[in-house]
């Protein structure tokens, strides 16, 4: 499975994809016979399961990817990819021995690399929030005023912040997803958000 996860690029505002020729020689077949297949079967890849590299972006491709050999610096044509969705519907079209057993393969290398992506993600966000939160000890303190379901006097009293601050605190919190719901007594929002 790594050596066709090794062979999924991805590109910025792009999802992973597969280099036509790379699919080619996965499923034991040639481009050209990709091609045929996709054009008898339009209605099967709209532009979300299969699309064209742009100039640049298979400029960019070949100077971040020494092993993207398959994009020759001689080639007519762009090169067409298939994303996760395209090289399964390829499997169901190609009527090829090895496209069945392929399929599955393929698949379980795309997931592989989104739930890469998704883990990182959650990391990052996990980390975001706790440094958000630690780097300000006003938030760290009407975070735990919220869990603690104090109103919005009894967290001010347990702080050495004015109202205003502690309310602009508590707004700037809840819009950031680190509270899910003001407490109880708020005041009224006077001017910004963050004005204190």
């Amino acid at each position: 499975m790594s050596g066709i996860q090794a062979r999924i690029f991805t590109l910025p505002n792009r999802p992973p994809f597969l280099i036509a020729a790379d699919m080619a020689e996965v499923y034991g077949t040639t481009v050209s016979r990709i091609n045929e297949a996709v054009s008898r079967n339009p209605e099967r890849f709209p532009e979300d399961f299969r699309f064209t590299l742009t100039e640049a972006e298979t400029v960019d491709l070949r100077s971040q990817n020494a092993t993207a050999n398959t994009i020759s610096t001689k080639a007519r044509y762009a090169p067409v990819v298939f994303t996760h969705a395209g090289a399964l519907m390829l499997s169901a079209v190609l009527k090829t021995p090895t496209a069945a057993q392929v399929s599955v393969i393929i698949h379980r290398a795309f997931a592989a690399i989104e739930q890469a992506t998704l883990s990182e993600v959650r990391y990052l966000l996990v980390k975001l929030r706790t440094e958000e939160t630690i780097l300000k000890r006003i938030r760290f303190m009407v975070c735990e005023g919220v869990q603690q379901g104090l109103t919005f006097e009894g967290i001010w009293r347990m702080s050495n912040y004015s109202k205003p601050k502690v309310a602009a605190a508590l707004r700037e919190c809840f819009h950031m997803g680190l509270i899910n719901r003001l407490p109880a007594g708020m005041p009224m929002m006077q001017g910004s958000l963050f004005d204190v």
